[in-house]
């Protein structure tokens, strides 16, 4: 059954609806998302841009999210926090809250950067300005990002004077400690968006229980579409959900992120 909806934490709809090419053409247009989200009941979604990805720019994103008409749709700017002052942080984020977004997505591995010097203040003046934060936690790659550990995302929080980020990906395979920061760090609201569907048949799927029965209250679902469809994601959840009662299914789908985010969206 797919009566329990569900907001989407993570969906990357692009301006020609492609994204990372030859692996996935035409396969990301808005259209596409809106319908995917109406036949299982994703009743919300944030529509994040990535830099390099799909013709991204922010003035021709939030134009496409504006023209698409899609109230269930909160846009999502990359943020490139690379080279950039306090006084051009502040002004960048006015300018992004002025033009429609809803907040911003800080990507370690596509910036290249590691979580210190500015990043706390990026966070924080995000937070003061109204925007969603959202921080990239999967670190795997070839350049500076692949040394973030639990330990940097740590003292990054504590540098942030409990400003909220949403903590995407949750650390992937590091999904456990991620936990554990999130009991630590009460500013923070984990995602599980695409770590819910990559690690399918592993040892994942225990963890994923777990944090389902036992902390409910701190995490989100997304699908990371296009790379996983909506259908995925509703199939991956209804397995991994089948044995907690329907206020943690909730909390897990909708509550939990609607609340950390002060979204207001209506049933």
């Amino acid at each position: 059954m797919n009566n329990i909806p569900i907001f989407d934490s993570l969906t990357h709809p692009t301006i020609d609806s492609n994204w990372i090419l030859p692996d996935y053409p035409q396969t990301a247009g808005i259209n596409t998302l809106t319908q995917q989200m109406h036949d299982v009941n994703i009743k919300w979604a944030f529509a994040v841009g990535i830099k390099g990805i799909g013709r991204y720019n922010d003035a021709a994103y939030i134009k496409m999210i504006r023209n698409s008409g899609n109230k269930i749709l909160y846009p999502i700017a990359f943020y490139d926090p690379v080279n950039r002052n306090v006084k051009n942080i502040k002004e960048s984020l006015v300018r992004l809250k002025k033009m429609g977004y809803s907040g911003i997505k800080l990507h370690p591995r596509i910036s290249d950067f590691m979580l210190k010097g500015h990043i706390p203040n990026v966070i924080k003046i995000a937070n003061d300005k109204g925007l969603i934060c959202m921080l990239c936690t999967y670190p795997y790659g070839h350049n500076l990002a692949n040394n973030i550990t639990p330990v940097h995302v740590m003292e990054m929080l504590s540098k942030t004077d409990d400003a909220k980020v949403i903590l995407m990906h949750s650390g992937a395979v590091r999904l456990l400690e991620y936990m554990e920061i999130g009991r630590a760090f009460r500013n923070v609201l984990l995602d599980l968006s695409m770590t819910i569907c990559k690690y399918e048949g592993s040892s994942i799927d225990l963890d994923l229980e777990f944090m389902f029965q036992q902390f409910d209250r701190r995490i989100c679902i997304g699908s990371d579409f296009p790379e996983y469809t909506l259908a995925k994601l509703r199939e991956r959840f209804k397995l991994l959900s089948k044995n907690i009662d329907l206020k943690k299914k909730e909390n897990i789908t909708f509550r939990n992120i609607s609340s950390f985010c002060d979204l207001n969206v209506s049933l």
